[in-house]
């Protein structure tokens, strides 16, 4: 029987999962890493360029990307409280005001600093449709590259309100069956890419990759670390094949086929590898990983802004300036610094009092649906766990 999930004692209510702030901070690191070394390498003949060579083998950004993506699978599905009125609503909500406010911000200025200040056409037109964050939809440059894993998140969010009306959100083994489903159309549609008979093209493709990746956090979230299914057998064994299909079979399998270079799936194995670590094995919960989990977001959104105002400053210096000779560790460095001192901020100002707007707006709304006749009323055996 597929059994509706349920919390553990380890999540109670108004328990933050710690470890999961420090993925959310190691993975905005790796993003700033790869950005700033793939830029400054090419600021002049400078010492560290391994740093830029070994991140972009690896592709550390990508890694730090999909452990986002498990993340989000990890968290958003159970911030739907379908035991409370209006679960929807309130959902939706809460999370315009946890995301919207900071990218707002993040607009112009990523539009002054990616685009403007150097001389490269950026238009009323695009300025305007970044607000709505489906930009890529309509064909609008985005102020900046990174904006399209925010409208995956987008995605995700929808997925999880249709699964829901689907009485299926907190069905694990109907989460389970999507996701192997956008595994396979993916797996699929590569198979037939290197075979010579193209379906999808690749960011199509990608896009069922990439929401299949964001229900294996939630799967393994119900299925290990809340072990709210350990009775459920078939669900454990398909998680656990999922996960290897994901770690194991599907990079191996496409370095046989294409080989290692320039290979997506390899950083998707080891973003999910790392995700699993964090997780389970090597947990991190100090206060400096709980600070960088809640400005990881800001991180994120705001360092290409530091980066490319400090290259910006450094390429109008003469090239035999002590400032444009530092070893490619030490631009790294001072780019973290500064970005994290600009996304303290932005969460200061920004996110913090956008997120406590949102749970008053929400809380309105449930109030509201609950008043109204026939207001949800949560059923027996049916609370899902607290996000």
């Amino acid at each position: 029987m597929d059994v509706p999930s349920t919390s553990s004692p380890a999540n109670a209510k108004g328990t933050r999962l710690r470890r999961i702030d420090a993925l959310r901070g190691i993975a905005a690191l790796l993003v700033v890493w790869l950005h700033v070394a793939e830029i400054y390498a090419g600021l002049g003949p400078i010492d560290g360029k391994w740093l830029h060579e070994w991140a972009r083998s690896v592709d550390v950004g990508r890694i730090g990307v999909v452990a986002f993506f498990l993340v989000s699978g990890f968290v958003v599905p159970f911030s739907i409280r379908r035991d409370r009125p209006g679960p929807i609503g309130s959902f939706l909500v809460k999370r315009a005001f946890r995301i919207f406010p900071a990218y707002w911000l993040s607009i112009p200025l990523g539009a002054l600093t990616g685009w403007w200040i150097w001389g490269r056409e950026f238009s009323g037109r695009d300025f305007l449709l970044n607000f709505t964050m489906l930009h890529d939809v309509f064909g609008a440059r985005p102020a900046e590259g990174l904006y399209w894993t925010l409208l995956v998140e987008l995605v995700f969010y929808a997925l999880c309100v249709v699964l829901l009306l689907a009485n299926s959100l907190h069905r694990m083994r109907r989460v389970w069956c999507v996701a192997a489903l956008f595994t396979l159309v993916y797996s699929l549609s590569m198979l037939l890419r290197w075979a010579g008979l193209p379906t999808l093209d690749s960011p199509a493709a990608f896009w069922f990759l990439n929401l299949s990746v964001m229900l294996c956090g939630t799967l393994y979230r119900t299925c290990v670390f809340d072990r709210a299914a350990a009775g459920d057998r078939w669900l454990q064994l398909g998680v656990a094949s999922l996960f290897a299909f994901h770690l194991l079979a599907l990079p191996l399998g496409s370095t046989w086929a294409v080989g290692f270079e320039r290979n997506a799936t390899i950083p998707y194995a080891l973003g999910m590898l790392l995700f699993v670590l964090g997780v389970s094995v090597v947990p991190l919960a100090t206060r400096a990983t709980d600070w960088l989990g809640r400005i990881s977001y800001s991180i994120y959104l705001f360092h290409p802004i530091v980066f490319l105002t400090l290259l910006w400053w450094l390429q109008r210096q003469p090239d035999a300036s002590w400032w444009r000779s530092w070893h490619l560790g030490t631009y790294l460095l001072v780019n973290i610094g500064l970005t994290l001192v600009v996304a303290d901020l932005v969460y200061r100002c920004v996110e913090r009092p956008g997120i406590a707007l949102g749970r008053r707006v929400a809380a309105r709304w449930q109030a509201r649906a609950g008043a109204r006749p026939g207001g949800l009323q949560p059923a027996a055996g049916m609370v899902a766990p607290a996000g």
